[in-house]
């Protein structure tokens, strides 16, 4: 099965770089989204490593299309 041409193209993985950029940042900071009234039991919150791992993943897309 082949993949489709527009899948691989530096715009679509721009896109995808910047989307994921925004909605990490809005994971980490959560002042920002309303959860600062929530009550903190755990030092490990899971929201914020969501939002670590999707500003990783923005890295790597930029990464991936300098490379390209």
């Amino acid at each position: 099965m082949e993949k489709p041409g527009w899948l691989k193209t530096k715009k679509i993985a721009g896109i995808f770089a910047l989307l994921s950029f925004v909605t990490g940042f809005l994971f980490l900071n959560s002042s920002i989204t309303g959860n600062v009234i929530l009550d903190n039991k755990y030092p490990f919150d899971v929201i914020s490593f969501i939002g670590l791992l999707l500003v990783l993943c923005s890295a790597l897309l930029v990464a991936y299309i300098l490379k390209k």
